[in-house]
This record gives C-alpha cells, structure tokens and sequence, in this order.
C-alpha cells in the first residue's frame, strides 16, 4: 500500500491475502465454535464464504468496482451467523465508497464506522463478544488513527493489535464462551482475515498461478479430525439455521424482519444494492420460504440441520458416519436415533425451487400438484453443496458411507461418487454405494447400516453389510393414478392413456439394478391392496419376513389402514410409516402407499 490511499489493485490482493489466512484456521475455528449453537461449521462458513468471492472476484484498478464486486458476491456466497454479519460489513463499505478509483485513508475510515452501523442494524438482537465486536472496535481504530498523522500502514497495525485485544476479551462477554475457556469462533475468524490483510504489505500481491489453487483447496486440506467437545448445557431451541438470498427485494430490511420474527431466532437481514440475504434459526423452513416469496425472487436457500450438527459435535455414536439423501423417505425420529446425515435434493417447479422435505413439506407439495398444471423437475447437487456436506463430516469422523437412491434413477449417485474421489485421494475415507433402491427400501436399507455402525460395526463391515443387505430389500408401490408418471415421462401417454380407459392401477417395483418395473396391476384400489397382501404372504411363506415400513403420498389414514393390515399378516408391526418425500412424489402422485421389505435368508418350515 502507498502513501494515505488504496486502490482496486490493492483492495483486491489483500481481500485474497485475507483468505489465505482464515483458511488456516478452518479446522480449529470449529473447534471452539460453541456460540449462537455448538454445530462446528463457523470455519467451514466463513471459508466457504470468502472464498466464493474469491472464486469469481476480478482484479480491476477501481477501488470502488472492486468493493462492490466483493459486496455483491457476498451475498450470495454468505454462509451462517458469521458469514452474514461480514457480508453486511462488506455491503456497508461498497454503499458508503461508491464513485471512487482510489480511495483516501478518510474515505475508507468513514465507510467502515457507516458498515458497522449497518451490520448491528441487520440483526434483530445484536449480541456483543462476537464478530460485531471485532469488526466495530477494528473499524473504531481505523477512524481514530486516521485523524492522526499516521501512515497506511501503521493505522492498519494498530487497528489489527485492538482487534486482537478485543477478540481476547469476548472469553468474558458470553457466559457459554467463558464456560468453555474458548473466544468466540466468528470473532477469531475476523481477526484471522484482518492478519491477512496486514499480511499483504509484507508479502504483496497474491500470484495468480496460485489464485488458481484456492478454490481448488477449498476444504480438502488435511482433513484433520477435530474431536474437541464442549460443556453445552442448552437444546438447540430451534432446528434448522435457514438462509435465503432475495433479488430486488420489494421492502425494507425492517419489514422482512417484523415478518418473520415468529418464526425463530438469530434473525439477520442482509442488505446490498440489489439483493438481500436472510438468516433466521427456525424449525419451519417452508414457512419462511412461503412468506419471503411475496418480497422478490428467490435466488438461494438453505437450511442446515443444527440438531445434527449438535450431535456430530459433541454426542457421536460412531467413527463412520451415514449418510444419504431425501429420498429415503426416513421419519425424523428415525434420523435422530441412528444420527443419520441427509442431503436434501432440490426440487424446481415453475421457476421457483424447494430442498425436498426441508423449504417444502409433503403436505404443501401435494396440495400444489392437484391444481398446477405443470410438472415439477429434480436436479442434481452440486459439487460444492456435496463438497461442503463431505467436509463438514470428515472434520468429525473417521470415514463416510453413502446410501444413495439408485443410479440408475437419479444422477445424484455419479455426483456423490464422483466429489467423494476428491477427497479419497491419499486414503480410501468415503464409499458411496449404489443401493439400487429409492424411497422406503432404501429407507430401510440406510436404518440398518446406521444401527450397525451405533453398535460399533467398523468401516468396511459396514460396506460389506450394505452391498449384502441391499439384495434383500424389496419395494412395492400402490399408484392411485398412471398420471403423474405420465407427465414425468416414466410411461409413455399412449400407455397411459389405455391405463386410464381401462381403470388399470399399477403396484411398482424395481428390478435388481434399481429400475423400475410394472410389477402387477389391478382395476380398483381394494383389488391392488389385495394383490399387495398377497405378495406379502407369499414373501413371508418363501423366505420369511425380518422388517418392513410403509410410506403413504398424503394418505395417512389408508397408510396406517395398510400397515395394520400388514402386521396382521407378517405378524409384526412396521419400523416406521412416513410421508413420501416430494420428489418421490412427484412420480407417484396423491394417494400411493408403498411397502419396504426386508426377506428373511432362508427356506420357511410349514408345520
């Protein structure tokens, strides 16, 4: 940095300068993540957001391009309670310098005590001895020293030495901080970045041969396991920590604010020049979805299981963690028992998305598919959504095993398997295998490996186990109408069109490569019902019944009337009844009723 100024050129290296030194500190910004919950992400948050600006930032001699460039990527890149707030910071520097190519010490001074009151202004309950601490006392610095006759350089180290003093002191501010003898993880990750930025005048520009390598490194770094645990005495009071980006936002911060207030706490409104970014901890996601969608164009949601989090954290069963995605149609408690980790698939639908079972219920789902005439659609995950997933449970187990939907059904297998590659590069860590199943079948399937490995089953007992169990499971599913599966593609319309004119109502299976088939079909629902019975009968004759679980498309009552029916025959009651998850649903449409069976091993002795 020259003389009392800053340029774009110079804006820009130290925000990458900046990066460098917060990504050494991921792992351990974990650690002593314990405030506003002990989830253990603030570093994978806080890295993730800074580097997807850095990913798509662009090197430009404006100081004011440069700022708002940054500003503007990070709200769509801000990731948790702490991401928000420097993304707000972030914003509050870009709309206080706009006009300027170079920018005088002054100038910069002014706009970052203006971004502060901006930060404290975006949340509804700002909390001191956090990242709002650091962030004001450093920006506080800067303002002081610049009224005196210092140089660039000195204003910024002393700014860095307050920073680290007040970062020392949040042990003291926050009782859950000083209970567990840590600062606070957002705080320490702001001053992690500051060092970065005074890093840069001794180190200059970053090389852009090895800008190229950041995103590349994103987490796979070490994969160290962190297994520190904290004294946390609280309940996570509210479930998922929900975050939705909003284009052109069509009222103020305050009015989203007032609107949602009942849905939960940590609330933060986001504001940039064109879009705004929400935060809020709640446990009813789709509401939150449902209400913004009257402010402006959702471009980015998400919602993170805290609860889950909590667990990996602190309560772990197992060194291997499970995990597969939303279509195993898996009740929650079911989930919480066995600690079982969800990615939840995206689900678009008239330009407009949802993350399956999370930002749309079943039950909102079906009511929408009785009277819109277009066919929602899938995608699948991304990369850096599968990569963050994978990291975030590498930092906390020693290995991974995925249970996803079938192949051939769904891309999302080829996605899982082909991020997991990135990361089993020095050391096999995470196998993703194919289950050749969907919906309650692969339920059950991923309910018994993750019962096995809470008992202490290792890694590769675990694979083995599942590659052998999946041969067993069987799935049949009960389809009220050959609709759906029409407008999905799945039967042809002439087929359907005959299915209909005659009343045909099929019971769907998979084949052993997880393709589905027409396995039987009938002209009523008593009549599919019947021949599902029997199927069932003559399962349990053959080889023997060890479990099953049912799942009903928003039909409770006929679910349960099926399951009673089923332990009557089977003589035992299912492991669960769930909802099917929308994107199962989509296929199958209002009313279906699906049985999961688990075959016994062998020849059944009539008496």
């Amino acid at each position: 940095m020259i003389e009392n100024a800053m340029n774009g050129y110079q804006i820009y290296h130290s925000f990458l300068s900046g990066f460098l030194s917060i990504r050494k500190q991921r792992e351990q910004l974990n650690a002593i993540n314990v405030f506003p919950v002990a989830d253990g992400d603030t570093g994978n948050n806080m890295v993730r957001t800074i580097n997807l600006i850095v990913n798509r930032l662009e090197p430009n001699r404006s100081a004011t391009k440069v700022l708002n460039n940054i500003a503007d990527l990070s709200l769509e890149s801000a990731r948790g309670n702490s991401g928000i707030i420097f993304s707000q910071y972030l914003n509050g520097l870009a709309l206080n310098t706009d006009g300027k190519d170079v920018l005088s010490i002054h100038e910069f001074a002014d706009a970052a005590q203006k971004a502060v009151k901006l930060a404290y202004e975006a949340m509804e309950n700002p909390v001191e001895g956090t990242i709002l601490t650091v962030l004001s006392a450093w920006s506080e610095s800067i303002y002081t020293n610049s009224q005196k006759k210092n140089s660039l350089e000195q204003i910024f180290e002393k700014a860095l030495s307050v920073a680290k003093i007040v970062l020392g002191k949040t042990k003291d501010q926050l009782a859950v901080l000083k209970e567990n003898d840590v600062v606070d993880a957002g705080a320490m990750g702001a001053v992690s970045f500051l060092e970065g930025i005074e890093l840069f005048k001794f180190n200059g520009p970053v090389p852009v041969s090895f800008r190229k390598t950041l995103v590349q490194n994103e987490y796979i770094s070490g994969l160290i396991t962190t297994s520190t645990k904290h004294n946390i005495t609280s309940q996570v009071k509210f479930r998922y920590c929900t975050e939705v980006l909003i284009d052109h936002p069509k009222t103020s911060p305050d009015k989203i604010r007032e609107r949602l207030k009942d849905l939960g706490d940590s609330l933060i409104v986001s504001k940039g020049v064109n879009k705004s970014r929400i935060h809020i901890h709640s446990n009813s996601p789709q509401i939150v979805l449902e209400r913004l969608k009257k402010y402006g164009k959702i471009l980015e949601q998400k919602a993170d299981d805290m609860i889950r989090q909590e667990q990996v954290v602190n309560k772990r069963f197992s060194s291997t963690a499970i995990l597969t995605d939303s279509i195993a149609d898996i009740p929650m408690d079911v989930l919480d028992k066995y600690q079982i980790h969800v990615l939840n698939l995206t689900l678009s639908w008239n330009e407009e998305e949802y993350l399956d079972r999370i930002t749309i219920s079943p039950e909102q789902f079906y009511k929408l598919q009785q009277v819109r005439s277009t066919f929602p659609g899938s995608s699948v995950p991304s990369t850096s959504t599968v990569k963050a997933l994978y990291q975030h449970l590498a930092d906390h187990y020693d290995n991974i095993i995925v249970l996803s939907v079938a192949k051939s059904l769904s891309g999302t297998w080829n996605q899982m398997n082909k991020t997991a590659e990135l990361f089993n590069k020095e050391k096999k860590r995470i196998t993703v295998i194919d289950t050749c199943l969907n919906s309650v079948a692969q339920g059950l399937l991923v309910r018994e490996v993750a019962k096995k490995a809470q008992e202490g089953k290792s890694y590769e007992e675990l694979i083995n186990m599942a590659e052998n169990l999946k041969k067993r499971i069987k799935i049949y599913v009960s389809v009220s109408t050959f609709k759906y599966m029409v407008k999905g593609g799945r039967v042809s319309p002439l087929k359907g069109a005959i299915a209909t004119l005659l009343n045909l109502k099929p019971i769907v299976s998979l084949d052993e490569n997880g393709k589905g088939i027409a396995f039987e079909k009938s002209f009523s629902g008593k009549g599919l019902i019947k021949k599902m019975t029997q199927i069932i009968k003559e399962m349990k004759e053959e080889k023997g019944i060890e479990s099953y679980a049912v799942v009903h498309a928003d039909a409770e009552k006929r679910g349960r009337q099926f399951s009673d029916l089923m332990e009557r025959v089977t003589g035992k009651a299912p492991e669960y009844i769930s909802s099917i998850s929308p994107i199962v649903g989509m296929h199958s449409g209002k009313g279906a009723i699906a049985i999961g069976v688990i075959e016994g091993t062998g020849q059944i002795k009539q008496d």
